[in-house]
């Protein structure tokens, strides 16, 4: 079945006209259409014959429900044009804030993988067919890139935004070096760090260095949120909660697969489920059945999670086209919406005293018959 996000309009959007907070954008997934041609052009890198911004999306964006390792595969075809282009890594953040701003979002966190966006890793120059004509892009040099254009975006549109830094199933010999990153680039608006799977690993199945690397990050007091319960089931989501100490989980939806589980860290220890509706539909982890869509039941139990987008460039979605599906095809209620923002504040990654001004901001929109 062919699909495609809904459209907003005005009434929509005035509808749902308050602040936003996204907790699962990834940035090197939420690049603008317009801007991946108009880097091939310049570079003369062919993505694959596309001419225009509706060509671009055609060869990137999925329409029909797949797995993730499909749906993933379209990084393979697009990440070359940006990849090792320090200027490109810039603007691609900054343009993300302007999007976000377009939208209602006041706070977001973007995770995005260092070393799936450097030219130099680990001392040494990666292959040939890289771009390479700005000189040596190493993986901090990426996260000072993507700082500039947050703090530009910032400025500009108002919006706060904070990296996540992802490991990436099979290249664990990257893992050491992103706790690193995540310890010592905090004054470079690292909050956290996530695992997520790639187009030839997308299982879920973490090496145990990997779940060390993690153990280890709770030991230092740095954030962790983890891909589990989306191309897996309960066991991933379980592994994730008590091994690696995943204060959030991205997607979690299999896990009500398993009641009591699911009952214990999703209900009574209120754990975080990031929840992305399209994306949910279109990787195949959840069927093609909007009524019954564990968002649906996250409601009814009074879960703690949010709303987001995860990729944007393979879906063609916004935070309220996913909002729009929430509302009119999962069927939660409007004040269900915002408490969703309110949940994604509270389960944000930032330091407690700016937490507390976005979960200020948040409440100054509260629905009036909202009880939390």
């Amino acid at each position: 079945m062919v699909l495609s996000p809904p459209t907003i309009n005005g009434d929509f959007r005035k509808q749902f006209d308050f602040p936003k907070v996204e907790l699962h954008l990834h940035l090197d997934g939420a690049v603008r259409h317009s801007t991946l041609l108009e880097l091939a052009e310049q570079k003369h890198m062919d993505l694959k014959g596309a001419k225009t911004v509706e060509d671009v999306k055609r060869l990137l964006v999925c329409h029909e429900p797949a797995n993730l390792s499909k749906v993933l595969s379209a990084f393979d075809i697009f990440l070359p044009i940006i990849r090792g282009d320090i200027n490109a890594i810039e603007r691609i953040a900054y343009e993300l804030c302007e999007d976000q701003k377009s939208n209602g979002v006041v706070y977001f966190e973007a995770r995005y993988s260092p070393h799936l966006l450097s030219n130099h890793i680990l001392g040494n120059f990666v292959s040939d067919d890289v771009y390479k004509a700005g000189g040596e892009v190493t993986p901090t040099n990426v996260v000072e890139a993507i700082h500039r254009g947050f703090e530009r975006g910032k400025t500009d549109f108002n919006v706060k935004a904070r990296s996540i830094l992802c490991c990436i199933r099979g290249h664990e010999s990257w893992t050491e070096e992103v706790l690193a990153m995540a310890t010592n680039l905090q004054n470079l608006g690292v909050v956290a760090i996530d695992v997520a799977g790639c187009s030839g690993g997308a299982d879920e199945q973490y090496e145990p260095c990997v779940i060390e690397v993690f153990k280890e990050a709770a030991n230092r007091g740095i954030h962790r949120t983890v891909h589990a319960g989306e191309s897996g089931g309960p066991r991933e989501v379980l592994i994730a909660i008590k091994d690696m100490k995943a204060e959030r989980i991205g997607h979690g939806y299999r896990l009500l697969r398993d009641p009591e589980n699911y009952n214990r860290y999703a209900i009574e220890k209120q754990i975080h489920f990031e929840g992305c509706p399209y994306s949910s539909v279109m990787t195949g982890s959840v069927p093609l059945n909007w009524a019954a869509h564990p968002i649906s039941q996250w409601v009814k139990d009074g879960v703690n999670f949010s709303i987001n987008t995860d990729d944007p460039t393979c879906f063609d979605n916004t935070i309220l086209t996913d909002i729009h599906i929430a509302y009119n095809e999962i069927k939660i209620p409007l004040e269900a919406v915002w408490k969703c923002q309110y949940d994604g504040a509270r389960s944000s990654f930032l330091p407690e005293e700016e937490k507390a001004e976005l979960i200020k901001l948040i409440m100054e929109h509260k629905p009036p018959n909202v009880v939390v």
